[in-house]
This record gives C-alpha cells, structure tokens and sequence, in this order.
C-alpha cells in the first residue's frame, strides 16, 4: 500500500488531487463509522437480581475483592447477607426483628456496615475475619425512645465522629455521637450522644453526608402549606430541602445553620464527591454542593445515581431512557444507549469499574443492568477499534507524503 501511495504521488502534480481527493474520503468515512458506533459499549443485561442469591435488590454496598453486603427481597422474604472473596455467603440479619424496616446501610472508612435494626441501636458489622463480626451499639439519652434514619461519618483527627438523622416520633432530628474509634475494642469508649436538634414539623429529613471540618448536609422534603393558593391546604405539596449543619463532637447538640428550599421533584442520592463536594441528585434537576457550602444547579434530572471509581458520577433515567449522563469533572455527558433502558433502576452501585443499576422489567422481575466504564474508548469497542483504524491508517498516509516531499527536495538540490 506505502509502495502504490508512493508512487502515486510521484507522478505529475496534475494527479496530485487524486490522492488528496482519495484522502479526503478516507477522512469522511471513517468519520460516518465512527459517529455509527457512538453508543455507549460495554453494556450487559440479565434477567436475575443477584446471581448468588437471586431477588429483587433493596439495598447494596461492595467493597473489596468484589465482596458485598446486600439486602435482596427473596421469594421466601428479606434476606441480608454478605459474600466474602472466597464465595462464601453469611446471612446477617437472621436475629433482627424486621429487615424491611432497615431505612439504611451505611459503609464507613475501614469497610464495615452501620445499620439500624431497631429503636435506639446500632449494629456495626465488620468482615474482616471469614465469619462478620457484630457490635451493637446501645443508644440511650434520658430515657428517649427513637429510630436511626441514616448515618454519615466523618474523620476527626485520629477518631470518627458520626450524626445521625433520627425520628423522634413527632418530627425527624439531627443527633450526633463520637469520637469513634478506629478498631472493635475502643469503638465508643468514650463517645457521647447529643441531645436531639429538632426540625421544624414541616421538614422531614432522610439522607445525610459529611461535607468535612465539621460540615455537614442533609436533605429531605418539606411542607409549604402557604407555598401556592392552587394548592388545597389539606394536601399541600412537598417540595425538596437541603440543610447545612455544624457539629463537630459532643455532648453540643447539632446546629441546623440554614435551609434551602427547591421547587420541584425529590432528591434521591446524596453522593460524596473525590475533592469532598457533594451532588445531590433529584428526579427533576441535581445540586452541587461545594465545601463552602455554595450550591450549583445541575441541570441533570435520574432515578438513581452512583460514583464510580473514577470519579464520575452516573445518573440513570426512568425506563426506557435512550441514554445515561455521565458527569465528570463538573461537566454533565450523555451516553447514547444502543437500546433504550429495559429496567425501571431502583438500586445502583459500583465494582471494580462495573456499575450495576438493579430494578424490575415489565413483568415485575428482579433484573440486572450493568456497564462496563473502562469499554468506551477502549480498542475493544467498535468506536475505539475504528479509532485506532483511523488513526494508524491517517499516519500511514501522511508518512508517505512527507517522505515523498522530503526525498523531491533532496532530488532537486
């Protein structure tokens, strides 16, 4: 092929366009092919939940060595397990009183799950030895009875501390609890629960992370009964909250220092960012929270949304969706989907570069939807092999074309 380029443009520059002409195609071409192949690869579809323990996934954290604490709803009910590396399967939740009343499984810094499997406790579940070791962490204060809705830790120093969102029964509070220590023998030796900050009745808190250096964000909905007059005040409409909150140890209660109130949809995710910002994701629009507290309109609406270990955020559409958002860097990309979204996502996660979303198809059942992040761009993919094709064939081309030029003007010297 060098030897027929070569001698092509060796003949009279009349036949020169020929070759320019022929390259030029060879541009558009490629150019057609590579915009052909611009769906998102590395896309995986199943029609089972887990394969290890198939059922529809309420609730999933993985951890190392593609290791995972899961709560599936099995056809014989709940079930909570772990998988170790070697493939072993622990149940879990055997002893608690309702697994469906689980509101959350936090994954703190050494890999271990916080849960709350009734009023005024704590289990810390640790999987470092083949068989998970529990913690239970009583919670008293006064004789007050209340739920854990949701944990977020935060590191202080040479200890944790944590703040809870709780239900105190007539509104949802804020409680912290700390210092924690960092292994099974001195994890609260010390540690003071706050007393309850409560929330006005109208604000119903439900997810809370840790924005750093004593900073913190939770987020929930709230009542405007005077929102609008279309509104009948029997049902007034809910509308999504962001509040900031300062707290660093105790026995200080937690201070909500200000709320910020959206006008539609709901917030679903609440992800912890590489640099510490956050990005609460709603079904309407997504809010960057950076760690001075100021917030961004995202204009990103999802379902479900998960951090990839990249460091990109992946935020999937309702059923039927034609492609998935990507957001790097600040900087929201969409993905084209080669079919449209078969699942309605409820559950999404990370492993080793995979994320998985888990939802239900049409029929009701449990269904996996998984993407590879490494494929696109990759040779392995058809965008990427035709990438490489381009590339190689364009440097053939060219080096033929400057080696004719600079062996013409070594001719005529």
């Amino acid at each position: 092929m060098a030897k027929g380029w070569r001698g092509l443009l060796e003949e009279e520059s009349e036949h020169q366009w020929l070759a320019m002409g022929g390259f030029l195609v060879f541009i558009l071409l490629g150019a057609v092919l590579i915009q052909g192949t611009s769906s998102l690869p590395g896309v995986d579809y199943r029609t089972e939940g887990l394969s290890e323990m198939d059922g529809r996934v309420l609730d999933i954290a993985f951890g190392d060595s593609d290791t995972y604490t899961a709560m599936v709803l099995a056809d014989q009910g709940p079930i909570l397990y772990h998988q170790n590396e070697k493939g072993d399967v622990n149940d879990l939740g055997a002893e608690y009183p309702d697994l469906l009343e689980l509101s959350f499984m936090t994954q703190l810094h050494d890999g271990s799950v916080a849960l709350s499997p009734q009023n005024n406790t704590l289990d810390i579940i640790n999987f470092e030895e083949d068989i998970p070791q529990h913690t239970e962490i009583n919670l008293e204060f006064q004789g007050q009875d209340f739920d854990v809705l949701d944990l977020a830790e935060q590191k202080a120093g040479d200890s944790y501390r944590w703040l809870m969102i709780t239900d105190e029964g007539q509104s949802s509070s804020l409680r912290g609890f700390g210092p924690i220590g960092t292994s099974s023998q001195d994890l609260t030796t010390g540690a003071t629960l706050t007393a309850a900050t409560v929330s006005p009745n109208i604000i119903s808190w439900e997810m809370i992370e840790s924005l750093g250096n004593g900073d913190w964000v939770a987020v929930g909905s709230m009542v405007n009964p005077f929102d609008s007059k279309d509104d009948s005040p029997a049902t007034p409409p809910k509308h999504p909250v962001i509040g900031f909150i300062s707290w660093t140890n105790g026995p200080t209660s937690p201070m909500l220092t200000f709320t910020e109130e959206l006008d539609n949809g709901e917030i679903h995710s609440l992800i912890r960012l590489d640099n510490g910002s956050l990005l609460a994701a709603g079904t309407e629009s997504s809010i960057h929270i950076a760690k001075d507290g100021t917030t961004t309109t995202v204009d990103v609406a999802s379902v479900s949304a998960v951090l990839d270990d990249k460091g990109s955020v992946w935020f999937f559409g309702s059923k039927g969706s034609t492609s998935v958002i990507r957001f790097s860097e600040g900087i929201p990309e969409t993905m084209p989907l080669a079919q449209p979204l078969p699942l309605t996502v409820e559950v999404s996660s990370v492993s080793s570069d995979i994320v998985y979303a888990y939802g239900l198809n049409d029929a009701g059942e449990p269904v996996t939807y998984s993407i590879d992040t490494l494929a696109s761009g990759s040779i392995e993919s058809g965008r990427g092999f035709l990438n490489l094709m381009f590339v190689a064939a364009s440097t053939v081309v060219m080096g033929v074309m400057f080696w004719t030029a600079f062996k013409r003007m070594q001719e005529n010297q």
